[in-house]
């Protein structure tokens, strides 16, 4: 590996190391050892939260509409299934409208259900609900920044995942060149931590960008712009994305239009990473666990039988690198299959089998 491909790495591997603490002696494990890390050494009182079964267990998911989020969905729903203790597992999403999201939440308030999950759009919108179901003895687990003030609460290192690949497109194209952006859904919180990750990866160079577009993670949302930037002329150097669905459309449309390929940043999705095996593109992949949705669930059980959570967590483990490729790809999976999985290899086979 040369000089600067370690340093590369060894970057990559600090991000990582700065936002974890130690991790105390019978830890409930949430996802397995690499993938998850307690960011805060405060835990939740003892049996503060405990309730007899049967539980009913609501989740406020912000939307669909991309691979990811269905296999999180998917991961979700089956690891609710495992735990008799669960009565009733009601899952809600606002279809990105976060005026659905707060009715959402309060529908499932009014069902009394025992633990609320909550992926929030927008932290601000969802503050009333989240404090009117805490002080309601309602357990909150929440999928955010740090600043939804659930009982416990799982970020995926957004900030981490584009600052990752800001990086990468710094270290390839030696500090130079004009790049285009790919954003995520415009006013998820999840999208600016990741643009913001990004702009500060890039932070030093020279790099302009010169062209910013919404592809809302979405494949032919973004195959649509990226059309029509390679129509427009623009000059591009190198492609930063913020979800791995819109470098698989990019791919596609340069490929389609014989126009040589840039580096461009990728995600752990499968899609991606059989176009990276195919076409030897510069690019690196940032992981965005799908188990995040299990995690979420996990949460919520430990604490309704009355175990102590760290009270915040991170999920930002190392990119995949080209090297890393045979490890994480399935040529036998289709496209649409996320890694790494917390499904077992026959429901894995059985959703996502070719």
């Amino acid at each position: 590996m040369k000089r600067s491909q370690l340093l590369a790495v060894a970057g990559y591997a600090l991000l990582f190391s700065m936002v974890v603490v130690p991790v105390r002696a019978a830890e409930v494990e949430l996802l397995p050892d690499g993938l998850i890390s307690p960011t805060s050494n405060e835990l939740t009182p003892s049996d503060k939260f405990k309730k007899a079964p049967p539980w009913r267990i609501g989740v406020s998911f912000p939307g669909v509409g991309n691979t990811w989020l269905v296999q999180a969905i998917e991961e979700m729903k089956y690891e609710a299934s495992l735990h008799k203790d669960i009565g009733e597992f009601v899952f809600t999403e606002a279809d990105w409208k976060t005026a659905k999201q707060v009715a959402d939440v309060e529908d499932l308030l009014t069902k009394k259900v025992d633990a609320l999950i909550v992926a929030p759009i927008a932290v601000s919108v969802l503050a009333d609900e989240v404090a009117k179901a805490k002080t309601q003895g309602i357990v909150v687990v929440a999928y955010g920044n740090g600043r939804i003030k659930g009982d416990s609460e799982i970020t995926a290192g957004g900030r981490v995942f584009g600052q990752q690949g800001g990086s990468f497109l710094k270290q390839v194209l030696n500090g130079q060149g004009s790049i285009w952006a790919f954003r995520g859904v415009a006013g998820s919180e999840e999208e600016q931590a990741r643009y913001e990750g990004f702009r500060k990866g890039i932070e030093g160079s020279e790099i302009k960008i010169d062209a910013e577009v919404f592809g809302d993670w979405n494949y032919a949302k973004a195959k649509g712009l990226c059309e029509n930037l390679v129509l427009s002329g623009k000059k591009v150097d190198g492609i930063w994305f913020s979800g791995a669905e819109m470098t698989r459309a990019c791919i596609d449309v340069f490929r389609q239009s014989g126009k040589p390929l840039v580096p461009m940043t990728g995600e752990g999705n499968n899609g991606f990473l059989r176009v990276w095996s195919e076409t030897g593109v510069q690019s690196i992949a940032p992981v965005f666990t799908p188990g995040l949705g299990p995690a979420l669930v996990r949460a919520a059980v430990a604490l309704l039988q009355g175990k102590q959570l760290h009270t915040t967590y991170v999920s930002s483990p190392p990119p995949i690198l080209k090297a890393d490729l045979k490890k994480y790809f399935r040529p036998d999976l289709n496209d649409a299959f996320w890694v790494p999985s917390t499904l077992p290899e026959d429901k894995i086979e059985a959703l996502f089998k070719k």
